[in-house]
């Protein structure tokens, strides 16, 4: 169970890249697991800050993209978002949703674009 072996587990925003173009661009090893709701397959993604997101993609989801996660306890989650999509080559423009928690931060937070 996904839940079970990853800390990373809490959805705080989705990428509209799937999956496999998120592998493309950045070497990742996407595994299958599995959680209450339906089977999925994940990366997770070291950041250079020390903290990991996991990168997921539920097989039956009716919404195209890929979630950013953190573990619950993660207190600097609009940063970690930010510091995510700069290690994926992603701007803001690349995401489909941000958790209401976070949203208005994280568009107040100096974005260094790395394109």
């Amino acid at each position: 169970r996904f839940e079970e072996v990853v800390a990373e587990t809490n959805p705080v925003a989705v990428i509209r890249q799937e999956y496999t173009e998120i592998n493309s661009s950045k070497e990742l090893y996407f595994q299958k697991s599995y959680d209450d709701l339906d089977y999925l397959v994940y990366a997770i993604l070291p950041l250079k800050s020390g903290n990991k997101v996991a990168l997921v993609r539920h097989e039956h989801s009716p919404n195209a993209g890929t979630e950013i996660c953190v573990s619950d306890n993660q207190i600097e989650t609009a940063s970690i978002i930010l510091e995510t999509l700069n290690e994926l080559n992603l701007d803001l423009e690349d995401l489909t949703w941000v958790h209401l928690d976070y949203k208005q931060e994280v568009h107040d937070l100096p974005n260094p674009s790395v394109r």
